[in-house]
């Protein structure tokens, strides 16, 4: 008995961990890696950046003007005196540069913002930009004046919309018209994409309809930005209906937005095929496709150079072509409308082929690592931005993953053709898995839906873009000053003609998309920084980052989507019925579609296959208003004052699309949503869980910002 009762003292001895000695290794452990990748914390120094400009656009309410570039200030003096914590330091000054550069650019921007609709007026000013479709013109004009608005009170810059006949305007001139403005839009839910924010940035503080086409109004001598921004306007204007005309139809419309980067020709149905087949990143002007254009133009000169045998041994041919490389770039930039991730490509292509002018080794994540710094301190706003996001997102990823693997490649690997096209297939392979994987986050944050076949899609389509579509566009631009480019151009809409197939194909298959509900905001932030500490960081330690995934799927498990919605104009509203079949039930399907759609998004239906309900054909409704049953609560919505007492008396909470008068409200023993609480906080969504209801605005969120002002 003595010697089993040792046994089991033994055995409980043993399964008691040592934690201090845990503690200890762990510490060292992590202060070896430290060591280690002490030289990569420059790399982070973008991420602190970001981290502050999101921190000051993420505020309900504008900060103390001095507080963050004293905290700026303060940070960096501490850095010189106590080099022990400068690493810490110096990422607070980081962030309050940020901070500081966001705020200054809410302030350099800043115009007034249109306060009341406007039915008719005469509108004045220089045509900014041509964005058009088959059937819509949009115009971004530079106001000079706008009839019965006072000049203190005129925006910036308006947005209007003409659905008549293609004009004579062009961008660059001064123009009249006739048109309808009402304030930018609101978050049509809370959480919701904030337009409003976007125009804010853009100086753009009115959007509205065109009932008259522009008439150019005569100048004399109109000021050099004007007439060089006007030039490179009409450039791409002139060039994307070149396109379109060559080559008509969805595949000439992509083929003209993958090189002047104007989407708006794109019918709706080619854009769903290539959202749910996962190509939509093909449709904007980013990495792959900058890349391949300054790589042909660098190769193709070098290469011909090269043929030459004086120049090729007397001269450095390899700059010539990187200077072509940066020049082309550059105007490539300039024709595609300065997208963000036009730009972060141009940037680092601009640093690779540098680094060979003054024969330096490029470092690629530090190109990416500048890039996003120079962006982010110049336009701080686009840290919000989906495009940013996503273009970031998959070129760090990328970058990384081809670093660790190419530490890793057989130096004594075969370069037969059969090797290298293999290498190549599987390059495609991983480059889509990779990316996809890293932009998935962001893209399930803003979209809430995943392509699930996109590496079927993409590994046809970006040889396609690749061989086919890039090349003959760059040879049609260059022939175009011969007037040969017609039949070049339908070659390369050839190209994109086989991606729409097979996107349709993809997208046509059973489970392609898969849709969830509004993740909560915290959940980027989570994936964001694991995501980044897995790309930045080497050694054992980077696999740290993985551990975002489990802390992110915690707080999508524990939230919800709302049960309610309550569109921004008071006029219509929906609830979520959870039942053998779910559904989004409307009170009213003939107003506020745009809402209902968003609606649908947010609570995790796909839009594009299904569709609200009428309230009224499930047989909720009567004469009076509507009844509904969620999560065992009883939802009333009404349009008539007559049955409001009776739904207060029954309901948990009434939905009433009509003014509530003050006395009415405090009569009512239910939660109270109304017309006037829409018209003073935005759109308004509820959450009900065990009868409690939780109510929320777009006002809640979005707080006191200069671009809620209005």
């Amino acid at each position: 008995m003595a010697d089993i009762a040792r046994e089991r003292a033994g055995a409980a001895t043993i399964a008691v961990p040592d934690w201090r000695a845990f503690v200890v290794t762990a510490a060292a452990f992590l202060k070896q890696s430290a060591a280690r990748d002490a030289a990569r914390l420059g790399l982070w120094a973008p991420v602190a950046l970001g981290a502050g400009a999101a921190f000051y656009l993420g505020l309900r309410s504008e900060p103390p003007a001095l507080a963050a570039p004293a905290a700026l200030a303060a940070s960096l003096a501490a850095a010189l005196r106590f080099p022990a914590y400068r690493p810490v330091l110096l990422a607070i000054a980081f962030l309050a540069l940020g901070f500081s550069a966001a705020d200054w650019r809410a302030g350099a921007v800043d115009a007034p913002t249109l306060k009341r609709e406007i039915g008719f007026a005469r509108i004045e000013g220089r045509l900014i930009a041509v964005e058009e479709s088959a059937n819509l013109r949009r115009l971004t004009i530079a106001v000079d004046r706008i009839e019965g608005v006072a000049p203190a009170q005129t925006p910036a810059r308006v947005r209007l919309s003409w659905r008549g006949e293609v004009f004579e305007a062009l961008p660059g001139q001064r123009i009249a018209l006739t048109g309808g403005l009402s304030p930018p839009p609101q978050p049509a839910a809370p959480g919701g994409y904030d337009f409003a924010r976007h125009l804010y940035f853009l100086r753009i503080g009115a959007v509205g309809i065109a009932y008259s086409a522009p008439a150019t109004i005569l100048e004399a001598n109109p000021p050099l930005a004007a007439k060089i921004s006007g030039a490179i306007e009409r450039a791409r204007l002139r060039l994307s209906r070149r396109i379109i005309a060559a080559a008509p139809g969805d595949a000439g419309a992509i083929t003209a937005a993958v090189v002047t980067g104007k989407r708006e020709a794109i019918s709706d149905e080619a854009e769903a095929i290539f959202r749910d087949s996962g190509l939509t990143h093909l449709l904007s002007i980013s990495g792959l496709h900058l890349g391949l254009a300054t790589g042909i133009i660098f190769f193709t000169l070098r290469a011909g150079l090269a043929l030459i045998e004086p120049v090729a041994l007397r001269y450095p041919i390899k700059k010539w072509a990187a200077a072509a490389a940066i020049f082309s770039g550059a105007a490539y930039l300039a024709i595609s409308g300065l997208a963000w991730p036009a730009q972060r490509s141009f940037l680092m292509t601009a640093i690779v082929y540098a680094a060979i002018l003054f024969d330096r080794r490029a470092l690629s994540l530090r190109n990416v690592a500048i890039a996003a710094f120079i962006i982010m301190l110049i336009a701080p706003e686009a840290i919000a931005n989906p495009g940013f996001q996503l273009s970031f997102a998959a070129v760090t990823a990328l970058i990384a993953f081809y670093e660790w693997a190419s530490a890793r490649a057989d130096p004594m690997r075969s370069f037969s053709i059969a090797a290298r096209a293999g290498r190549y297939a599987g390059g495609v392979v991983a480059t889509d898995v990779i990316s996809s994987l890293a932009t998935a986050p962001f893209s399930l944050f803003h979209f809430n839906r995943a392509a699930n076949f996109g590496l079927i899609a993409n590994s046809a389509s970006i040889p396609l873009m690749g061989f086919w579509v890039m090349p003959v566009a760059i040879l049609a631009l260059i022939a175009m000053p011969f007037g040969l480019d017609g039949p070049l151009w339908r070659l390369a809409a050839g190209g994109i003609e086989a991606m729409l197939s097979l996107g349709r194909w993809t997208a046509g298959l059973p489970g392609a998309v898969t849709v969830f509900p509004k993740w909560p905001a915290a959940v980027l932030p989570a994936f964001a920084v694991g995501g980044l500490w897995l790309c930045l960081m080497t050694g054992p330690w980077r696999l740290i980052g993985f551990a975002a995934a489990p802390i992110a799927f915690l707080m999508i498990a524990l939230s919800r989507a709302p049960d309610i919605y309550v569109s921004a104009s008071g006029e219509n509203a929906g609830a979520v019925l959870r039942g053998d079949e779910p559904a989004l039930a409307i009170f009213d399907g003939r107003k506020d579609r745009f809402a209902a759609e968003v609606f649908l998004e947010q609570a995790g239906f796909d839009a594009r296959r299904q569709v609200p309900v009428p309230m009224r054909r499930l047989g909720l409704c009567d004469e009076l208003g509507c009844v509904v049953s969620a999560r065992g609560a009883r939802i009333a919505f009404t349009g008539r004052r007559e049955s409001l007492d009776d739904d207060c008396a029954r309901a948990a909470l009434v939905v009433a699309l009509f003014p509530v008068a003050d006395v009415e409200r405090d009569g009512c023993a239910a939660s109270l949503i109304d017309r006037r609480d829409v018209w003073n906080e935005g759109a308004h969504a509820a959450r009900i869980d065990q009868r409690r209801i939780r109510i929320e605005s777009v006002r809640d969120l979005r707080g006191e910002r200069p671009w809620t002002d209005y």
